[in-house]
């Protein structure tokens, strides 16, 4: 604060640029990293819905396919186009999930790791 003194009163003058300008900067540094943790946790939570999703339209396509041909397929890039567009891919990697076929075609597994959720590991199997 800047003061005058005129005789004996005090007359505040308000704050200096410079007070306001640390203000100014502090607040925008705390609510950066509010913002940035929030929008971070937001976007692993939609990448580990998407994961849910995709694993969920994988497994409906491998049905399809088993009702069709008796045995589950070897790898999942033989349900596109005929049973699901397109397969789908990890959200953030574009990798695909893992698949595997077990017992002669009468099984598989399907897993995708997830970010934040518990447990980590998200899986689909045919009992």
């Amino acid at each position: 604060m800047i003061y005058n003194v005129i005789g004996m009163r005090v007359i505040k003058k308000g704050f200096t640029l410079v007070e306001l300008l640390v203000v100014m900067a502090v607040v925008a540094v705390l609510a950066a990293m509010t913002l940035g943790r929030s929008v971070t946790g937001n976007l692993e939570k939609g990448r580990d819905g998407r994961r849910q999703t995709d694993l969920e339209a994988i497994r409906s396509a491998l049905e399809i396919y088993r009702s069709d041909l008796g045995t589950y397929p070897v790898g999942t890039g033989s349900l596109s186009p005929t049973y699901i567009t397109t397969v789908p891919t990890d959200p953030k990697t574009n990798g695909g999930y893992a698949y595997t076929q077990g017992g002669a075609g009468k099984t598989y597994n399907l897993c995708a790791t997830r970010e934040i959720t518990t447990p980590l590991a998200y899986c689909v199997t045919n009992p």
